[in-house]
């Protein structure tokens, strides 16, 4: 019951959300731009907290690390769910977070496909050809030049065991061409357990959804710094993210067999 209470929540909030942005953004583009990059990520943690309160989503964050974090910077994660998303964002409030996304989100997501138009987030047709693929990730790269931190998941798709898959180079070398900065690397979990929408209402409860800031790289100089980093958060990502499945199976009820075992990074692409 809680579950179907939180799915109508989240509907109607998504729904508010979207009238209100759509509103603004006839009378000024530019405030309802403002005023999103201001409240997104508290919009993020308040849906978290619904699914808390309604659900029983149970999430964990660790963003502790020793020095601040540096802006603006390329984020690299583990990608389980769509909601990995809205989890960045709280993960790094303080951070204009840009992602790669499909292009299937620009439209009839309430709320969500206006944030990602009106923040230029990468919206990418899987569909279309290699060039202008590579275009868009660079434009999002020149963007961190006036403050925003690009996120790329380098498994390149959604993994829907949870298993960490293999991490590809290519589109973190285009954003690192076009703008160099740090690299912050972010092991998720949790998600791929109600990666579908039909799975939304069944598996809250039972789920810990979990984010930790596993290591902070210095700028990369070129393709052979790259690929290092690369291997090394994929390695990072990887344990922590077994470490967090392994506990989950010996203490949350009703949690799935041991997933397929994970693929060693064999290098850029």
């Amino acid at each position: 019951m809680g579950s179907v209470v939180f799915l109508i929540c989240l509907l109607a909030q998504l729904l508010f959300w979207d009238l209100r942005f759509k509103l603004g953004t006839v009378f000024s583009y530019r405030r309802t731009r403002s005023y999103i990059d201001r409240n997104v990520a508290a919009m993020a943690h308040k849906l978290f907290t619904m699914a808390g309160l309604y659900a029983g989503l149970e999430f964990e964050i660790n963003s502790a690390v020793e020095n601040p974090l540096p802006k603006p910077a390329l984020v690299v994660a583990n990608h389980q769910s769509l909601v990995d998303i809205p989890l960045l964002m709280v993960v790094l409030p303080d951070h204009a977070l840009r992602f790669v996304a499909k292009r299937e989100l620009k439209n009839w997501f309430p709320a969500v496909s206006h944030v990602l138009r009106v923040q230029r987030h990468a919206l990418i047709d899987r569909r279309s050809d290699f060039q202008t693929t590579m275009n868009q990730l660079r434009s999002l790269g020149r963007r961190a030049a006036h403050g925003n931190s690009p996120v790329v998941f380098p498994e390149g798709t959604r993994s829907r065991t949870g298993t960490v898959r293999q991490f590809n180079s290519g589109a973190v070398r285009r954003v690192l061409e076009a703008h160099r900065m740090p690299v912050i690397a972010i092991a998720l979990d949790g998600g791929y357990r109600f990666s579908h929408l039909n799975q939304l209402a069944k598996r809250m409860r039972n789920t810990c959804y979990r984010a930790r800031i596993v290591n902070v790289y210095p700028t990369p100089a070129d393709k052979r710094e790259i690929a290092a980093l690369l291997s090394d958060a994929h390695e990072r990502i990887r344990s922590q993210v077994e470490a967090w499945q392994a506990e989950d199976k010996r203490t949350l009820p009703g949690f799935p067999a041991e997933p397929e075992p994970s693929l060693q990074n064999k290098g850029a692409s």
